[in-house]
């Protein structure tokens, strides 16, 4: 039998993805993909730095 994936290895994984692409539209999809997640708050951060540049 399978082991089920580890969530949490696979939503870290598409963070660092999102911020090697570093652009609003991956911020704001890696929001609304996983809302409750603890990374949400350190994508709004990026997304605030980006709105500055």
């Amino acid at each position: 039998m399978q082991k089920p994936p580890d969530y949490e290895a696979a939503v870290r994984s598409e963070f660092e993805r999102v911020k090697a692409e570093n652009t609003v539209e991956a911020y704001e999809r890696f929001i609304r993909r996983h809302p409750g997640h603890p990374l949400v708050e350190e994508a709004r951060e990026a997304l605030a730095r980006l709105g500055k540049q």
